[in-house]
This record gives C-alpha cells, sequence and structure tokens, in this order.
C-alpha cells in the first residue's frame, strides 16, 4: 500500500514537472496551451519564471517530501494548489465560466486528493 501511494504521489506530480520544465525552457509553447499573449522579453521572463517556477516547485516539493518522508512539503504542495484553486474561484467569478479551465482544476484537485492521502496513509505506516 505505501508504494502504491508513492506512485501516486510521483504520477500526480507529472502533469506539474512537465508543464513547469515545459514553461521555462520551452515558454512559447505555452501559449496557445493556456490562451497567453505575453508583450516581449518581459512576458516571456513572466511565464519561465512565475509560471514554470511554480509548477516544477510544486513538483520537486512533492519528491523532497516522498524522500524526506516529511509531510510539511507535501502540505505546502496543498496550499500552491490550494491558492491555484481560490484564483480560480475569483476568475470564474469576476470574469465568467471557460471549459477550458476544466482540465486544470482537475490536476489540482486531483494533487490535492493525492497528497491529503498520502499524508494520512504514510503517516500511519510510519
Amino acid at each position: 500500500m505505501k508504494n502504491l501511494i508513492k506512485g501516486l504521489v510521483v504520477l500526480a506530480s507529472l502533469p506539474l514537472l512537465v508543464l513547469g520544465l515545459k514553461a521555462m525552457f520551452a515558454p512559447v509553447s505555452m501559449f496557445e496551451m493556456f490562451n497567453l499573449n505575453p508583450q516581449g522579453v518581459f512576458g516571456l521572463n513572466t511565464i519561465r519564471a512565475d509560471l514554470g517556477g511554480m509548477l516544477t516547485s510544486s513538483a520537486v516539493m512533492m519528491y523532497i517530501g516522498l524522500w524526506k518522508k516529511n509531510p510539511t512539503w507535501f502540505m505546502a504542495t496543498i496550499l500552491v494548489m490550494a491558492t491555484l484553486l481560490v484564483g480560480r474561484v475569483i476568475s470564474f467569478i469576476t470574469d465568467g465560466w471557460t471549459n477550458a479551465a476544466i482540465p486544470a482544476v482537475v490536476v489540482e484537485f486531483v494533487v490535492i486528493g493525492v497528497l491529503l492521502l498520502a499524508i494520512n496513509k504514510l503517516e500511519a505506516n510510519s
């Protein structure tokens, strides 16, 4: 059971890692995917740093949590994902609903769910 939970954590982290690295190293590829229209060098800088950094660091925190067997790292990632969800809710209220947001919302909820499961199961088995 413990290895299954760890595998779920790794699987849940993959979209974050892949998209984060893609944003850092191929930001132009993110324009259409996220409906972005950055202006100039600072726009690219923002995609690399803010989007890429947030997604990549979230995945890395999940790996550190597994490596150190410390759920605080999972809680930090949950905080990031929950903050993203709050931002989405604010956008849905102020800007309106878009079906394009569904995959991101699903990933954020899945990451939170997997990490809550990991916190409960991995601590219980320690």
